[in-house]
Order: structure tokens, then sequence, then C-alpha cells
């Protein structure tokens, strides 16, 4: 079970690494590539998962949930192939909405909370401008700042994957 969990570890960081690389160096041309890794990484952790529960089953001839959730896996690998790309393109303008709503209601609540506190709440109404902003430039122009925020992501995977390998080191005893 420690030797299944390793092998996990080092799938999830070279899946992390490679992935983020990908996205920083080229966030672009990388959607597709990230699309399809995406989708074998879950499936091979599908795969994985169901060798786990029939060798568990094996052993003490117990069903277990290993099976199903190897299932459910690759049924999720498969979905990611058809679906991605178009939740993909609709991520910035509904996020955009989501902001631009958030910051009205924020200036709002800014406002109802100044009559109760007889306080003007400046950094209340910078962020509720800063967060209308960027919504509107999320409804405007989405690829430009959904790149800069997949490259920021990128970077992040980067960075996770040398914590699993940093937390293989610690936990390998």
């Amino acid at each position: 079970m420690v030797r299944q969990f390793q092998l996990y570890r080092w799938l999830r960081f070279i899946f992390l690494l490679v992935v983020g690389i990908l996205i920083t160096a080229q966030p672009t041309k990388s959607v597709n590539a990230i699309i399809y890794l995406v989708s074998t990484y879950i499936a091979i952790y599908g795969v994985l998962s169901i060798i786990d529960g029939i060798s568990i089953r094996q052993k003490t001839g117990e069903n277990n949930i290993a099976i199903g959730l190897g299932a459910g896996a690759l049924l999720v690998a498969a979905l990611v192939l058809f679906v991605a790309k178009i939740l993909i393109q609709l991520v910035p303008p509904v996020l955009g909405i989501i902001l631009l709503v958030n910051g009205i209601n924020q200036f709002r609540d800014s406002n109802e909370t100044k009559r109760q506190v007889n306080v003007t709440p400046w950094l209340d109404y910078f962020y509720s401008a800063l967060l209308i902003g960027v919504g509107i430039i999320f409804i405007l122009n989405p690829s430009k700042t959904m790149i800069f925020f997949y490259q920021l992501f990128g970077i992040g995977l980067i960075v996770l994957a040398f914590f699993e390998i940093i937390n293989s080191r610690i936990y390998r005893n």
C-alpha cells in the first residue's frame, strides 16, 4: 500500500511538472495538449485504482470501493475529452459576470454599512471598484486575461510538483 502511495505521488509529480512547464512556456498552444494530458492522467489513475481494487479483492476476498472509483475515473477521463474545450471557453465571461455582480454587491453592502456606522469605507469602495474593473476586463477581453492567469496557474503547478517530491522524501519512512 505504501509503495502504491509513492507510485501515485511520482505520477502526480511528473504530471504537475510537465503540465506546469507546458502552460508556462506555451499557454495558447498547450490547451489541447493539456486536455489530453489531464484525460490521460485521470485514465491512468483509474486503471491503477481498478488494479488495486482487484488486487485487494484477490487477497482479502472482499469487495472495495477502489474498483468503482477507477471506473468512475475512466468515465471522467472520457468526459474531459469531450467537454473541456467548451468549458474553457465559458470560464472567462462567466467569471467576469460573477466578479462584476460581486463588485456591485460589495459596493451596495459598503453603502449600507456606511449608513449604519457613519464611517466612509474607502477600502471597501476600492475593493468594489477593483472587482468591477476585473469583471469588465474578463468580459471584454477574456483571452488575454485568461492567458495571464493560465500562466500563473502553470507556475503554481510547477511549485506543487516540487512540493510533491519534498513530501515524498519526508513521508518515505
